[in-house]
């Protein structure tokens, strides 16, 4: 749990006149007034225990999402700062002494980031045993010691349990596998299984038997090296000093300290920023928007400044690109894309911020929430029963978690019902379409019987077909059997006089001289039998069935 705390006076914060040292490796940074010594083995200890944490857990490297600052002090501040994780204005913050050990709230706090920010969600069960588990991890030089029983409190099966699988040779080397299984989905009979050869009710067997028997033995992990250049010191500036005790966002104090840096002219982005986030904690909105927004004029390079001004300004306009600003300034946040996700309209857009958002957060059951509901949206079935999946296994709540696979097991009804709804909607688009186009043809077809056959005077003498195009190599003469209307073309059956049947196709009504019409009406369907004589261009359409073009009809 992150402690924030207001205390109404600390004299500490404002010793200007200590000289501060700085030590940096990974996510942690190292502040001390307390000399170099100081500084150094804080650094190493902090850098063990997140070397230990990845051990145990199988994941190298871990990181946090912000900078870890790490405030020793050379004189004892019982009373004055919180013990745990703080979080401050763009850092999470641990105030500590010289002179006394790291308390257990904070490597508890420490752990629980780490898992967070790191790995899938496990069971709960595994969750709080391993924050309990490393809430006693203590390091003296760079050897790490794990499994002293958590002090002042009753020891938990969760805690036992994660103690027998670490402190017990039987079991230590595999519990990686366990944890990596389980948080990837396993099903847990299959994980206790590949891990340890047991099922998980004989694992849980043991660790009750070693709850009871009380015999709880540490253990030494493996250690990380540590180069020299990782304990290199640097000078840190008076104002840097005054900045990082600033922004733990402590009380008045820190509004005091940010107020003398903006005076002096100095770290004003992060100063102003301070101020609004305190304005925020005291729900002064309007005030805090305008310390946001002086600390984006000044040039601030904090995410978080970025996130809490687009949190509080109305205007979308001036909203999406402070959240884009932070996106780019810190590509590790989730909330960003988030609030993204919850701005923007456009559904491949938002699809593509809730994807953003799972993949820097996979803890949280309410982004795969949302991007399930965004795959739906566009159909994509697969996508949502993945996303449903990875709620499920997100979600650390049992009503939630079976809301979750119902909503998964409910896909492919859907997948279903939507390809039957398609698959009718074609049908019916197919059918209008074809009869919009034959009735068009009817209408096209009519236009020329009458053109041709009753509107017009017979000539006088023969009449010669009107044709002003290339000469048809081919000619038929039979009986008109049959017409076909096919959309814009049509197709006609004639029957030569040895009964020998050909099918012509007349891609274009338009282009085909008729001639000889008399009385009788050329429409769709079977024909009045009549004698014909058509010219035409020999062309296979498999297809219909035809042999050529029309290019000539002449009735007899």
């Amino acid at each position: 749990m992150l402690i924030v705390a207001l205390l109404p006076c600390l004299p500490w914060l404002a010793r200007a006149e200590d000289h501060w040292t700085k030590f940096t490796a990974g996510s942690f940074v190292v502040l001390t007034d307390a000399g170099p010594n100081a500084g150094r083995q804080a650094l190493v200890d902090f850098e063990e225990f997140r070397h230990a944490v990845g051990e145990i857990v199988g994941e190298q490297d871990l990181q946090t999402p912000q900078p870890v600052h790490i405030l020793v002090f050379k004189k004892a501040l019982a009373g004055t700062a919180p013990p745990g994780l703080i979080e401050g204005r763009d850092s999470y913050g641990i105030v500590l002494d010289q002179k006394n050990s790291v308390p257990p709230v904070t490597y508890a706090d420490l752990a629980r980031l780490l898992l967070r920010a790191n790995t899938a969600q496990m069971p709960p069960a595994f969750e709080h045993g391993l924050v309990e588990f490393f809430s006693t991890f203590h390091v003296k030089g760079i050897q790490i010691t794990v499994g002293a029983p958590p002090a002042g409190r009753a020891q938990d099966l969760d805690w036992a349990r994660i103690h027998l699988l670490v402190v017990d040779p039987r079991f230590y080397g595999t519990i990686r596998v366990l944890l990596y299984n389980l948080r990837k989905g396993v099903d847990e009979d299959a994980a206790y299984r590949n891990a340890f050869g047991k099922s998980p009710a004989e694992i849980e067997a043991l660790a009750k038997e070693h709850l009871t028997a009380g015999n709880f033995q540490t253990t030494s992990l493996s250690s990380r090296p540590m180069a020299d250049r990782n304990l290199s010191e640097q000078s840190v500036s008076a104002a840097d000093a005054r900045l990082a005790r600033a922004d733990l966002l402590l009380g008045p104090q820190s509004a005091a300290d940010y107020r003398a840096l903006i005076h002096d002219r100095v770290k004003i982005p992060e100063a102003r920023e301070g101020l609004g986030l305190l304005a925020l904690r005291e729900h002064r909105t309007s005030e805090a928007l305008q310390d946001f927004a002086a600390a984006i004029q000044a040039g601030s390079i904090s995410a978080r400044c970025y996130i809490e001004y687009a949190k509080l300004e109305p205007e979308r306009a001036k909203a999406t690109p402070a959240l884009l600003k932070a996106a780019s300034l810190n590509p590790k946040l989730d909330e960003p894309y988030v609030l993204l996700a919850e701005h923007d309209t456009d559904p491949q857009q938002r699809l593509a911020h809730w994807k953003a958002a799972t993949d820097r957060n996979p803890r949280d059951p309410a982004h795969w929430k949302a991007l399930a509901e965004c795959y739906l949206a566009e159909h994509d079935y697969s996508g949502a029963a993945n996303a449903w999946k990875q709620g499920e296994q997100a979600a650390t709540d049992p009503a939630e978690r079976a809301r979750m696979r119902q909503a998964r097991l409910a896909i492919e009804q859907q997948r279903l019902d939507y390809e039957a709804a398609e698959k009718r909607r074609q049908a019916e688009e197919d059918a209008r379409e074809l009869d919009q186009l034959k009735a068009q043809a009817r209408e096209h077809l009519h236009a020329l019987e009458t053109k041709y056959n009753q509107g017009e005077s017979k000539p006088s003498g023969e009449v010669v077909p009107w044709w002003t195009g290339p000469v048809p190599p081919a000619k038929i003469t039979g009986t008109l059997k049959q017409v076909d209307c096919l959309g814009k073309q049509a197709r006609l059956l004639v029957v030569r006089p040895n009964g020998k049947a050909v099918k012509l196709l007349v891609p274009d009504p338009t282009q085909v001289a008729i001639s000889g019409g008399g009385a009788l009406a050329l429409g769709c369907g079977a024909q009045k039998a009549r004698p014909v004589t058509i010219e035409y261009f020999p062309k296979t359409n498999a297809r219909l069935a035809t042999v050529g073009e029309v290019a000539t009809i002449q009735f007899q």
